[in-house]
């Protein structure tokens, strides 16, 4: 994955997460190791990013 892909699919899943974070998903469906695959792309702080956007498993 390229970074330019990483910030994409980073940008998808935290839209997603806001529009659908009540709602069930797939078993498959792995939110937080999707996001940590794309911080890691990104050269980023997983844990900082959880935070800043105030992502919170339910």
């Amino acid at each position: 994955m390229t970074k330019e892909q990483a910030l994409v699919k980073l940008y998808e899943l935290i839209d997603f997460y806001y529009e659908n974070r009540d709602l069930p998903v797939s078993p498959e469906f792995n939110f937080f190791e999707q996001i940590e695959e794309s911080c890691r792309v990104l050269d980023v702080d997983y844990e900082t990013v959880l935070k800043e956007f105030n992502l919170k498993s339910l």
